[in-house]
């Protein structure tokens, strides 16, 4: 099997695999990274990449400036994170801004079912993840 790349990853996610429901895909422009979008997830997007040995997907759950007790936040992610099928918790920088994320990478020589199955599991958990933000911006979720 040929590792995963750009065009392969394009053309798994296009086909609409039923696990997905409804998707769009496209090429964020000048990058090699793909956003699926999971019409069915409420538009959740999904930034997928194949870099050498890896497939990475990641979902942006919410700007690091936009959460109260950032220090007990991060705590409580990584003190729970186990409890997180097939994803961890990270930060990233878009635009000169720290953002959550919530990430799952898979070898590139992964089938299609393991990927299609990332992508799935990597969406549900970041719904929940998205709850769970809420949750802890509203005062109704604490240590």
């Amino acid at each position: 099997m040929e590792p995963w790349n750009l065009a392969s990853l394009t053309e798994l996610f296009a086909s609409d695999p039923e696990e997905l429901g409804d998707v769009d895909v496209s090429v964020v422009e000048g990058t090699d990274v793909l956003r699926v979008t999971l019409k069915e997830k409420g538009d959740l997007d999904i930034l997928v990449t194949a870099s050498g040995d890896q497939v990475l997907a990641s979902v942006a759950l919410v700007k690091a400036s936009d959460l109260p007790r950032r220090e007990q936040f991060d705590r409580m992610i990584l003190s729970t994170h186990k409890l997180v099928p097939l994803s961890t918790f990270g930060i990233v920088n878009f635009d000169g801004e720290e953002w959550y994320e919530l990430f799952g990478s898979l070898s590139a020589l992964s089938s299609a079912h393991a990927m299609i199955e990332e992508i799935a599991v990597l969406a549900e958990n970041a719904v929940d993840a998205a709850n769970m933000i809420e949750e802890w911006k509203n005062g109704e979720f604490g240590l």
